[in-house]
C-alpha cells in the first residue's frame, strides 16, 4: 500500500490517496531518498482547482500523526517540501502544526553546498 499512496500522491490523485490513508495504513514509512507522504503531499504544485484537496490530503496526514518533524536524506522536512512547491496555505498549516525548521542545519555545513539542497527534489531512490 505504500508504493499505492506515494504514488496517488506523485499523480495528484487525491481520492485514492484519502482511501488510503483513512483505510489506516502506515503514514511513517519513506523511499530510499527519504521521501515521506507527507513530503510528497506537501511538495505537490497546487493550483486553484485543487488547492482545498491537497490541504485536506495534508491536514488528513497530519491528523493521523504523520512524522511532521521527518527529515529526507538531505535533511528537508515537510516545510522545506511545501516552500519549494510556493503553496501559502501548505506552508502556513505546517507552521500552525509546530514546524518552523526547513533543514537540518548540520546536513547543509556537510553538504558544503545549499544549491544541491535545494536543487534537487527528485523522487528517485537513490
Amino acid at each position: 500500500m505504500e508504493n499505492k499512496l506515494m504514488r496517488a500522491l506523485e499523480l495528484g490523485d487525491f481520492k485514492l490517496a484519502r482511501i488510503i490513508i483513512n483505510g489506516g495504513h502506515e503514514l511513517n514509512f519513506c523511499t530510499n531518498s527519504g521521501t515521506s507522504p507527507l513530503m510528497l503531499a506537501c511538495k505537490f504544485a497546487a493550483c486553484e482547482n485543487n488547492i482545498n484537496m491537497k490541504l485536506e490530503i495534508v491536514y488528513t496526514l497530519l491528523q493521523k500523526n504523520a512524522n511532521i518533524n521527518a527529515k529526507d536524506n538531505k535533511g528537508r522536512t515537510a516545510l522545506a517540501y511545501a516552500m519549494h512547491s510556493r503553496c501559502k496555505a501548505t506552508i502556513q498549516m505546517l507552521k500552525k502544526e509546530g514546524l518552523v525548521i526547513t533543514i537540518d542545519a548540520k546536513t547543509k555545513r556537510n553538504k558544503g553546498n545549499n544549491k544541491l539542497i535545494w536543487d534537487s527534489f527528485d523522487l528517485d531512490d537513490e
